[in-house]
């Protein structure tokens, strides 16, 4: 059973910040070392001095973030935290569930995002399904900086099954609109609250039955759990009736037609001499390989996206480009030897089958050397410009493929999904202290 509670958000002031726009950010980390300086400057009591320490020159979507960094930000985040609180720069709601509304356009098609912001709990048992696998240097990082500021800072995203209409009812029952703005690429945003104690109930029942599965913030939800297992050590106190009991969730249905969830493509600095030619010539056997001619992002970002390339490829070299699609038959052993919803899909034969059987490239081989970039024509850009050797290309998952996944109990590797566009960070805030 599922339990989501009302919780006391914590939000910018807007009698302080008239414009949300200048304080939010994306999720830390997704922010590069020069966005970094960027959000820095932007206004210092942009969300980012809460979440990352100043630029130092390290790209924080490629490196641990802290690994080169003073370990005393930690603390100075929470005193800032705090310092914001006490001059009223943000202030606290009381008990509520809210509704977030994100209207975006992406490829010239409009698309609104609606989904709740609650308080979960952190059940061992019954908590919410994870699809990818995660890093432990990222864990280490966050549970440092929830152990200092004592706050979900940002919330895990998770999906939910269940009938649209009745999720669209409880979207449709808010009773106070507390902000609504434009940010700077021209997204638009709107907070709503629900207060209404039967209401609130309602939801609450209607949840507990939901399957939930981690869209995005495996690292946070693992972290929150780690946390509550140390809370209990040192207080003694019941979990259940304690912040850290919880964590901030953004639950959307899986449901909604405007969930949409983007490929996140591989680019390697350095690969293997005679790299092409060993990957077409291992692959051959259980792959068909068509040479491409039209290297622009477009062409590959549809190419990808047509449903008979779901087992599709696209490895691109800086003087030649193929697409490689698993044929129906082919059952490569690095494949079967995989739970049965793993074996079809595209990271999973990118992953198990090109890297580590075509290439013998492992996870750790591949850790130092691998960028995760969103964007097909930056991907291509990179391996042009000489910066990587070779990307390897994919198309996107379904939600409900993400949803049935997970049902099997089963992950998938890293960076296998994106769902756009990220939950701004800073928002909404929550308190995981412990109660006096």
């Amino acid at each position: 059973m599922k339990k989501i509670f009302p919780f006391s958000g914590v939000r910018y002031n807007p009698e302080h910040i008239d414009n949300l726009a200048n304080v939010i950010s994306q999720p830390y980390d997704k922010i590069t070392a020069d966005e970094r300086a960027i959000l820095w400057r932007r206004h210092d009591k942009n969300v980012v001095r809460l979440i990352l320490p100043p630029p130092d020159g390290a790209d924080t979507d490629f490196v641990v973030v802290g690994a080169t960094e003073s370990s005393d930000w930690y603390e100075k985040a929470a005193e800032r935290l705090q310092a914001w609180i006490r001059d009223g720069v943000l202030i606290s709601d009381a008990p509520r569930l809210y509704v977030y509304r994100q209207h975006f356009s992406y490829r010239d098609r409009s698309f609104t995002r609606t989904g709740l912001f609650v308080s979960l709990g952190l059940d061992d048992e019954d908590g919410p399904l994870a699809h990818e696998h995660t890093f432990e240097g990222p864990k280490a990082d966050r549970f440092r900086l929830i152990s200092a500021t004592q706050a979900n800072l940002s919330p895990i995203f998770l999906l939910s099954d269940g009938d649209m209409e009745k999720w669209s009812a409880i979207f449709s029952k808010t009773n106070d609109s507390l902000a609504q703005f434009e940010d700077l690429d021209g997204q638009k945003h709107e907070i709503l609250s629900i207060t209404d104690a039967e209401t609130i109930q309602t939801v609450q029942d209607f949840v507990q039955d939901r399957t939930l599965v981690i869209a995005d913030g495996h690292h946070r939800y693992e972290t929150a759990q780690n946390y509550k297992k140390i809370m209990m050590q040192e207080t003694g106190l019941d979990p259940d009736r304690e912040p850290w009991g919880c964590v901030m969730a953004f639950i959307v249905p899986a449901e909604s037609p405007d969930l949409l969830v983007l490929p996140t493509h591989r680019v390697i600095s350095q690969m293997p001499d005679g790299w092409m030619n060993d990957l077409l010539s291992n692959a051959e056997p259980y792959c068909s390989i068509e040479p491409l001619t039209d290297y622009t992002g477009d062409s590959l970002q549809h190419l990808l996206a047509k449903p008979e390339h779901g087992q599709s490829i696209a490895v691109i070299a800086k003087d030649q480009g193929f697409l490689l699609t698993l044929k129906e038959e082919a059952a490569p052993h690095s494949l079967t030897a995989l739970a049965p919803p793993l074996r079809r899909l595209n990271v999973s034969i990118l992953h198990q089958f090109l890297f580590e059987s075509c290439l013998n490239l492992s996870p750790t081989a591949l850790q130092g050397i691998t960028r995760y970039i969103r964007s097909e024509d930056e991907s291509l850009a990179r391996v042009q410009s000489g910066e990587a050797q070779a990307a390897f290309l994919l198309g996107g998952l379904l939600p409900q493929t993400v949803l049935d996944v997970s049902q099997h109990r089963v992950r998938m590797p890293q960076k296998s999904t994106d769902f756009y566009p990220k939950i701004p960070t800073g928002l909404i805030f929550r308190s995981v202290a412990a109660t006096k």
